[in-house]
């Protein structure tokens, strides 16, 4: 299975490329069935909510809860709002974990300064923290709220050396604003912290890759074949000039021996051809495949594009994924799951969507007997909702809901 991508392991690991295994790499691997898409959706308090899609290639998804939030972000978040979840699998193959950016972008795009950590054994039930920087940490001189310009887009992986998670992100601060012809660009860097033990907390910031000009959205993997780590990124904001290349907000690619640098950056984009402006990349492995996908988001045109690769250097356009309907993806990630954990996540979906058809059905249309049955078995179902991680059960309790409905 996929996991929070990882420094050095296992041989076995590495010669897939991946994060690290539980002890049975092979027979993790062979668990592997669909990929989960973890996403938000727009720029509305509505749409900046975590919602799950399944697809069984990698390249085609399918919503699930109808394309509503599968946890809702004002109850995790500062903001009431998150942007770009990074969901991944731990290293003891049932602990998952995902951040986020806690912000609301109707407040205008310099009002985030936190993220969100969140840890569950199911997917559907989330232990959860924010953390708010200058709060957290307010002895660290230009991270206060005044000059801080935002946190944005955490990822998890796990750092072998250390033996600890590490998160990374992008931090704007106003004192490193830099002029782009009349304008001011806020310099975007890439920081990065360890996360404790429960997953709650984080250690203070520090350098992980600083482009000269803004940066953004980082993503790293590890490439066995070369023994390196490569970090994806954004070139941010206003074109400008760095070191010779013309930078048009596209996806670049960066190297270094050790996960935290330094990193040499490749003067490049890597999307296709004239496709611009993009963010929000991620790259994931083929289930049962030596090919790698890029994924990002093409946000200005409305769609996700997809690109293929077996090196991790060269990438060939695949196609556009249509995101219209309840598949409407903005900024997210893809791990495996396995067939277990899919059937788990149906059933929960199949429940989360009887009890919104029940709640929803007019009253009118119902008795006064019916209305207080509805109400009870609402409750119940709800409560198995919240509680089960138990596919049959979610299942049962839908039926319930279903024919109550019908």
């Amino acid at each position: 299975m996929t996991h929070c991508k990882t420094r050095l392991l296992a041989a076995t690991a590495l010669a897939l490329g991946l994060a690290a295994q539980p002890a049975s790499a092979a027979q993790a691997e062979a668990q592997d069935s669909c990929y989960l898409f973890a996403f938000f959706s727009n720029n509305s308090p509505s749409g900046e909510q975590v919602r799950y899609a399944l697809s069984d290639d990698g390249l085609n998804y399918t919503s699930l809860n109808g394309g509503r939030p599968v946890v809702a972000a004002d109850s995790i978040a500062l903001k009431h709002s998150i942007r770009d979840p990074y969901i991944c699998r731990g290293r003891d193959g049932k602990t998952y974990y995902m951040v986020m950016t806690d912000m609301r972008s109707d407040e205008g795009w310099q009002s985030n300064d936190g993220l969100v950590l969140m840890k569950s054994t199911d997917l559907l039930h989330w232990q959860h923290t924010a953390i708010d920087f200058p709060t957290r940490f307010p002895q660290l001189e230009g991270f206060d709220r005044k000059n801080l310009h935002a946190v944005w887009a955490p990822q998890v992986i796990w750092d072998e050396a250390e033996g600890k998670y590490m998160i990374y992100y992008s931090i704007g601060r106003h004192d490193w604003e830099y002029p782009v012809g009349s304008k001011r660009q806020p310099h975007f860097k890439l920081f990065y912290s360890y996360v404790n033990d429960d997953f709650t907390d984080i250690t203070e910031p520090k350098l992980l890759f600083d482009f000269g000009t803004a940066a953004i959205d980082g993503d790293i993997i590890y490439d066995a074949k070369n023994k390196e780590y490569v970090l994806f990124f954004k070139d941010e904001g206003l074109p400008t000039t760095n070191n010779g290349f013309k930078t048009r907000q596209g996806v670049m690619r960066a190297t270094a021996k050790t996960l935290t640098g330094p990193y040499a950056v490749e003067y490049r984009h890597l999307q296709k051809p004239g496709q611009y402006p993009v963010e929000g990349s991620s790259v994931f492995p083929l289930i049962g495949s030596d090919e790698y996908i890029l994924m990002y988001d093409c946000y200005a045109q409305g769609y996700y594009q997809f690109c293929r690769s077996k090196d991790l250097k060269e990438f060939t356009y695949v196609h556009d994924t249509p995101t219209r309907g309840t598949f409407t993806p903005r900024h997210g990630s893809v791990m495996h799951i396995s067939a277990a954990e899919r059937e788990r996540l149906e059933a929960w979906s199949e429940l989360a969507t009887a009890i919104h058809d029940l709640a929803m059905r007019p009253a009118p249309t119902l008795t006064l007997s019916q209305l207080d049955e509805r109400s009870e078995l609402l409750a119940r179902a709800r409560r198995v909702l919240a509680t089960s991680s138990d596919a049959k059960q979610m299942r049962k309790a839908a039926a319930k809901a279903r024919k109550f409905a019908d």
